[in-house]
């Protein structure tokens, strides 16, 4: 969906109300409060009443669009150019382009990087290559794989045959264990993946469950599609976001991963996110406040 296509479909608030009303409609109704499967319409035509017991249900209640504090056109709008945008947006310029504060464009984006988190319904097959890495300022003194205020990342990466990249998953991690590393492999990867990593020691014991090979770095040469992976989101985050907290890493990565495994799906991009959006559990500003 263009740009010119997305202000023509949704040009009114009503515009939005009755896309999400279809969307949400459209598995079927099914009562909040007692699951009854029969209704009426409610106060006005794109909501539904329980016809047992009367639970009036509008089409934001139970999403991640309930009780926003703006209306639904600008919310659309936010999606659309978060999910879009190669490069995503930030709650600067999108308060700059909205009229809204910065404060609630960010509290709306992590609602949508929330939606954007992985279903974890598609593991890493074939070659996947795994690496760690770390984002932040470094410890005075210290080289390496000491922490200091570093934010700790491991990603998991298909390497196709064709030297093009797969899929791939983010994950931030405590600290550099094998028990770290492989809730990544556990959560994103499939068991019978051939995983190429580096010298890590960890790698070694997580070898006895995986099918893993390790392979000197020379410094990112020997694994290249995983060196320019790391290098997009560093140059992404640092450039778009200047910053991120360790609380609200993942967030992040959830936006640029959700971006980087749709990169070929570019129409239909926005519309599997609104999916989710109306699908999700609703969030609210306590989820997110420091």
């Amino acid at each position: 969906m263009s740009l010119f296509d997305f202000q023509q479909r949704f040009h009114t608030n009503q515009d939005c109300i009755d896309y999400l009303s279809e969307l949400k409609w459209s598995r079927g109704y099914v009562c909040r409060k007692c699951s009854f499967t029969q209704c009426r319409t409610g106060n006005i035509a794109t909501d539904k009443r329980c016809l047992q017991c009367g639970y009036h249900e509008s089409v934001t209640a139970g999403t991640l669009f309930h009780k926003i504090k703006f209306c639904l056109l600008k919310s659309f709008h936010i999606c659309y150019r978060i999910s879009v945008a190669k490069k995503g947006m930030s709650s600067n310029e999108l308060s700059r382009e909205l009229s809204l504060r910065q404060k609630t464009c960010w509290a709306f984006k992590r609602k949508v990087q929330e939606a954007m988190s992985s279903s974890v319904q598609f593991a890493l097959e074939g070659n996947v290559d795994v690496d760690e890495f770390v984002v932040g300022g470094t410890e005075e003194g210290a080289q390496g794989r000491s922490k200091g205020d570093k934010k700790i990342i491991v990603v998991a990466l298909e390497r196709r045959d064709n030297g093009q990249m797969g899929r791939a998953y983010g994950m931030t991690i405590d600290n550099y264990s094998a028990d770290e590393i492989g809730k990544l492999l556990a959560r994103h990867v499939s068991a019978e993946a051939a995983i190429r990593t580096d010298g890590w020691t960890a790698y070694e014991k997580l070898g006895k469950e995986w099918n893993i090979t390790q392979q000197l770095s020379e410094k990112g040469k020997n694994f290249g599609e995983m060196h320019i992976l790391i290098m997009n989101f560093k140059t992404w985050l640092r450039g778009i976001h200047h910053q991120c907290s360790q609380r609200h890493m993942q967030a992040y990565l959830n936006e640029f991963f959700f971006r980087f495994n749709r990169r070929g799906f570019v129409k239909s991009i926005f519309l599997k996110l609104m999916d989710r959006m109306i699908t999700h559990s609703p969030l609210y500003h306590k989820h997110f406040a420091t």
